[in-house]
């Protein structure tokens, strides 16, 4: 049976428009509506990928990468959504797919609204139509994030808190979304945690003695005060079975001038309008604007922990380790069964009467910070693996096996090489360096070439 993908996505500007339709329950009700006029499509088995709170711009959406994943694996044959901006906004990327990956997957895309079925359309010009919009989105969603950038940098100038979550230690003002007011319940932790830096104390020994003590950490609070609700690292996707505070959220913490009563902004930029990534800027160019709040901590103790801390970092790096880095060959692949998280990978050595003994390890940094580190050796987990390994029936067909490994890597670099081609030309054309006549027999003759190597 065919598969059919239905894809929804709802941005966060999403939900300003009401009346609009453009809920995740109104774009799956129209999609089925146009399932259900269209015999062809009745008899498909239906996936559905939703993206709820995502931008078109951001492609690192998790039903995005999902239905993408799904789609290299052959568990989809065809993909609708509502419009072509719920799929992406980049109209490159847009473009990329319905000209190159889609055909030559071999995957039907329909766009109800734009009027677009690929199984339909074949080259009767419609293409440029589509390519038409695809521009529109892209430019309706840069534009819609420069305004909102433009916005928020007039309200920080104003000294108005931006931030969707007041920092750990602070809440929200229920009055005014744009001010905070000091957290009673965790005021006192991050006071402690300045304190401790003044008296000698290091992040990771901080830590622990807030381990010890069972101080409530920042994501649990964010839980507490409804705020968040996840259950899984955000990371490895693992559950999170407990939480615990750590060094390096010591010392970011104990880095934030906000809690003198000083709003500092224009710490990071965008590299790109509507992206995600964002770069440091120098110091030199952050702004502050002084007492827009209640201080948790004087001017004076931040400055002193700042040196402190300064001075911690300089005698570190003058001491620091000069062990070469060692790397295991199933680092990131393990996880912890106390907290869900990464395992990583550690090599020790040690003098012996026989001579030097090497011990090969994994082991979790985060439970280590409570003195409990599940170490797991890297011997035992290789002889687990050999195990099962042995255990698993291998099958092979002497008389089918008529290409050998060699030319395989070699079909498969020829194939390679094709894709890359394939990617080149079409950038040609969009940058206005080919003509469409010369493009499309471009493509066509690697198209061809491809058909023949995979043959």
């Amino acid at each position: 049976m065919n598969k059919l993908a239905m894809y929804l996505r709802l941005s966060i500007e999403d939900y300003q428009k009401k009346g609009e339709s453009e809920s995740i329950h109104n774009q799956r009700e129209y999609i089925k509506a146009y399932i259900k006029e269209h015999k062809d499509l009745m008899e498909y088995e239906i996936s559905e990928y939703v993206d709820d709170g995502f931008s078109g711009t951001n492609s690192n959406r998790p039903a995005y990468q999902r239905l993408l994943e799904d789609l290299k694996n052959n568990h989809i044959d065809s993909i609708i959504v509502k419009d072509m901006s719920r799929f992406s906004r980049d109209y490159i990327e847009m473009g990329n797919y319905l000209e190159n990956i889609f055909p030559f997957m071999g995957i039907r895309f329909i766009s109800i609204n734009d009027g677009y079925d690929s199984l339909k359309e074949g080259s009767n010009g419609t293409e440029i139509d589509t390519q038409f919009k695809s521009l529109l989105y892209d430019f309706y969603s840069k534009e819609l994030s420069q305004k909102i950038r433009s916005i928020s940098q007039e309200l920080k100038s104003q000294g108005k808190n931006t931030n969707g979550l007041a920092p750990f230690g602070y809440i929200k003002d229920p009055n005014d979304k744009h001010h905070i007011l000091v957290d009673e319940k965790t005021a006192f932790i991050v006071r402690e945690a300045f304190e401790l830096i003044l008296q000698g104390y290091s992040c990771n020994k901080i830590a622990r003695v807030f381990n010890e003590k069972r101080y409530i950490t920042r994501s649990d609070r964010k839980e507490e005060l409804g705020l968040t609700s996840y259950k899984h690292n955000l990371k490895t996707g693992t559950e999170v079975k407990k939480r615990m505070w750590q060094g390096p959220t010591i010392a970011q913490m104990t880095s934030m001038e906000l809690y003198t009563g000083d709003y500092v902004y224009n710490q990071m930029k965008e590299t790109h309008i509507g992206g995600r990534k964002t770069e440091r800027l120098p110091k030199e160019d952050w702004k502050k604007i002084e007492n827009t709040h209640e201080a948790i901590i004087s001017k004076e103790v931040f400055d002193k922990v700042q040196e402190i801390k300064k001075l911690n970092r300089v005698k570190n790096f003058k001491c620091g380790s000069t062990k070469k880095k060692y790397y295991g060959m199933l680092e990131g692949k393990l996880f912890c069964k106390e907290c869900g998280r990464k395992l990583f990978y550690r090599q020790d050595s040690q003098k012996t009467k026989n001579g030097i003994s090497v011990y090969k390890k994994y082991y979790c940094s985060f439970c280590k910070v409570n003195q409990n580190s599940n170490i797991v050796k890297e011997e035992k987990l290789e002889e687990l693996l050999l195990d099962k390994i042995k255990n698993i029936p291998v099958k092979v067909d002497t008389e089918s096996t008529k290409i050998s490994i060699q030319e395989k890597k070699n079909l498969s670099c020829e194939l390679e090489s094709i894709k890359n081609n394939l990617q080149k030309q079409y950038e040609k054309y969009k940058k206005k360096e080919l003509s469409k006549e010369v493009y499309l027999q471009e493509k066509q003759n690697l198209v061809l070439c491809q058909e023949i190597v995979q043959d």
